[in-house]
């Protein structure tokens, strides 16, 4: 198995870059939940208002503390509130600018392996390494590894660190078996809630065949926990990306710049 003890490597960012991650970040979401593209691309000039918008409404000061944490910084909630405030006037140029004064990102190391750099294993090293930051047992990652037990688990380090090695080029991410999952915590709801009814209904009437009520919706759920198992559980996927050496490709072909030692 190919072992890299380098760190992951990383390099200050540009405001031109701190955009494009929101640019892809917005396809990413508008992909995942409503499968399509945005109809407007978020710009330098786009105002704080709709952006917070995009990110579900959030007020100023927990946006940023939210950023922090996605980009690593450690900005005061003044720092943030000097350019997401007023929010009406502020706009996202100003916001790309304060990320990049203080932000770094990932960037792949190149690896040589038999004399030659490699930029597929240097890719690879580079997934693996980040999802080792996140706190990841990747002792038994290889390149022909299913990505599917990761994916979900670990989604945000896929959407946003892994992403980010290869701008746009992670294909829209969708959730497999999200059905499955809402049918059984739907059957687990109506259980949970019927069964006190059904209890005093049936003790005071005598009449136990009340309790079949939630003990159908108990074995709904678990036929759908039993199908959700024999399917592999909730996925993540990405396009037709099924393994580690499927998504390192990807990104070696479309990382702008892969760093050598």
């Amino acid at each position: 198995m190919m072992e890299s003890a380098e760190p992951v490597l990383r390099q200050p960012v540009t405001a031109e870059y701190v955009l494009s991650v929101f640019q892809d970040q917005h396809r990413q979401i508008f992909l995942l939940e409503h499968d399509m593209l945005p109809r407007e691309e978020l710009t330098f000039e786009t105002p704080v208002e709709e952006w917070q918008w995009q990110c579900d409404y959030l007020e100023w000061r927990p946006l940023g503390r939210a950023w922090n944490e996605s980009w690593g910084i450690d900005l005061t909630d003044e720092e943030w509130r000097e350019v997401l405030t007023p929010k009406r006037k502020k706009t996202l140029g100003g916001v790309c600018e304060l990320i990049a004064r203080h932000a770094s990102a990932p960037v792949i190391r190149e690896e040589t392996f038999f004399g030659k750099p490699c930029r597929p294993a240097s890719a690879f090293l580079t997934i693996r390494a980040l999802l080792k930051e996140a706190g990841a047992d990747v002792s038994e990652i290889a390149p022909s590894s299913s990505l599917f037990p990761y994916t979900n688990q670990f989604a945000g380090t896929f959407r946003w660190n892994i992403a980010n090695l290869a701008l746009g080029a992670l294909p829209g991410a969708e959730v497999i078996n999200w059905d499955l999952y809402r049918g059984a915590d739907l059957s687990l709801l109506w259980m949970t809630g019927t069964l006190p009814f059904a209890l005093m209904f049936s003790l005071g009437s005598h009449s136990l065949w009340l309790m079949l009520v939630p003990g159908f919706f108990l074995l709904l759920f678990l036929l759908f926990r039993w199908q959700l198992h024999h399917l592999g559980g909730r996925r993540l996927q990405f396009g037709k990306l099924q393994t580690f050496r499927d998504l390192a490709e990807l990104i070696a072909t479309e990382a702008p710049v892969v760093v050598t030692t």
